[in-house]
């Protein structure tokens, strides 16, 4: 039973962040890409497009992709709703293009909020998607990349839990931290959410691996991909600097793509 099977629950339990998620992808399409008015935005693993729809509604172009056929229609159906168009792809994120993704101009800018490149579980798969996200953005393009990184030593944080309302729908959710390899750099994580209505009482559980990287990893990946350089880095609120240590966890990283003159000199 996977959550992403569930978009509507899914689109609840990250509804509350929506606001500075959008506010953040503004300044930082003005302040890198130097766009004030409207920027093309791509998403690779969108899911149920929760952030698409509202930039589209404010007039950017925006296109998503995601693996999960329940999740693409959802998003599909709530652009069409609103007036928009339809612009989420089925497929995979190590392997897109501007044609696969129907789009004629690269775009501005791409983000991932929620750890999503963690699930490519192999190095090869992370440099692929680094790669082709590299080759859908115009010169200097952006890539905004939220990424839970784990820390020297004992991992800080190996649960979450929160609880969300929206109408008469209540959620209350948990991911933890199931096992960890550290040789392996791999981590199995339970996502569990409570969900209530006046009629009725049910419980998902999903358990998926995740690929770990330690900052020092995450380094050496990048300079593999050669395509990204880290301009900037924030927490998780898009509020702070955030300093590169042995001991960071939650960072949003802001990639810029390396120009094609450095590309392996």
């Amino acid at each position: 039973m996977s959550i992403y099977d569930y978009p509507v629950l899914y689109d609840v339990l990250f509804s509350d962040s929506w606001k500075r998620e959008i506010e953040f992808l503004k300044t930082a399409l003005q302040y890198y890409c130097n766009i004030s008015g409207r920027g093309r935005i791509f998403e690779p693993a969108c899911g149920t497009g929760r952030l698409l729809w509202r930039l589209a509604r404010l007039g950017h172009n925006v296109a998503g992709l995601d693996l999960n056929p329940k999740a693409v229609s959802f998003c599909n159906k709530r652009l069409k709703r609103h007036g928009l168009k339809e612009s989420a792809i089925l497929g995979d994120m190590t392997d897109f293009s501007l044609n696969s993704l129907q789009q004629k101009k690269p775009f501005d800018l791409a983000f991932n909020f929620v750890s999503s490149f963690l699930h490519l579980t192999s190095e090869t798969a992370a440099l692929s998607h680094f790669r082709a996200v590299a080759e859908i953005l115009k010169p200097n393009g952006i890539y905004l990349l939220g990424l839970h990184l784990l820390p020297r030593g004992d991992a800080v944080c190996s649960q979450e839990q929160w609880s969300v309302r929206h109408g008469s729908l209540a959620l209350q959710s948990q991911l933890r931290r199931l096992s960890l390899n550290r040789q392996r750099r791999i981590e199995t994580v339970e996502f569990r959410i409570k969900a209530t209505t006046p009629k009725r009482r049910y419980e998902i559980i999903d358990t998926f691996p995740l690929r770990t990287y330690t900052l020092q990893q995450f380094r050496i990946l990048l300079k593999k991909a050669n395509c990204f350089d880290i301009l900037e880095t924030f927490d998780f609120n898009f509020q702070s600097p955030v300093p590169l240590n042995s001991q960071t966890e939650d960072v949003v990283f802001v990639l810029k793509k390396i120009e094609s003159d450095r590309v392996d000199s």
